[in-house]
């Protein structure tokens, strides 16, 4: 069985209403993407990432889907890079045992892939390990959206820095 794991940014996280998704965590610790956050008309964040950050687009099959991430963080093919034009956005990376149970009521309520996808990008760890990790991204940010230049959600949160350098 392969672990899996999810950046979130946005009601996931701890303490927002949706962290009930992630009580099967097996770990839970603070992350950066390369990216750019929105919040949306109904007051919840949407993520969107440059395409050249994108390593796999989530299957239906989440077994599969973990046996890439796996691949990726093996092969250890890619680098983490903030993309000119685009930001650091903070979150929290969520780590699960048993993927195949914790992720699909998780892209249930993603609304995926109608709402959000989900796509494999470089993150980077609080210890500054970068790994592959899954997002939920959105291409076509709706109308009346208001963009987060400090890629933080809700734009008032405390978040523990972490080094962020171009290699």
């Amino acid at each position: 069985m392969y672990d899996i794991s999810i950046f979130c940014y946005g009601t996931l996280m701890k303490g927002f209403p949706n962290s009930r998704y992630c009580r099967k965590a097996k770990s839970i610790e603070n992350a950066t993407v390369c990216g750019k956050l929105y919040q949306l008309p109904p007051g919840f964040p949407a993520l969107q990432v440059p395409p050249e950050c994108v390593l796999w687009t989530g299957s239906k099959d989440v077994f599969a889907d973990a046996q890439e991430e796996y691949n990726q963080n093996s092969e250890k093919d890619f680098k983490f890079k903030i993309h000119e034009g685009w930001s650091v956005v903070h979150g929290e990376l969520v780590t699960f045992a048993d993927p195949e149970s914790s992720v699909p009521p998780i892209d249930k309520l993603e609304g995926r892939p109608f709402f959000y996808d989900r796509v494999l990008v470089p993150a980077k760890r609080e210890d500054g390990n970068i790994i592959a990790a899954w997002a939920y991204t959105m291409d076509k940010i709706p109308f009346g959206a208001d963009f987060l230049p400090n890629g933080i959600w809700p734009e008032n949160r405390k978040v523990k820095a972490i080094k962020i350098s171009q290699n």
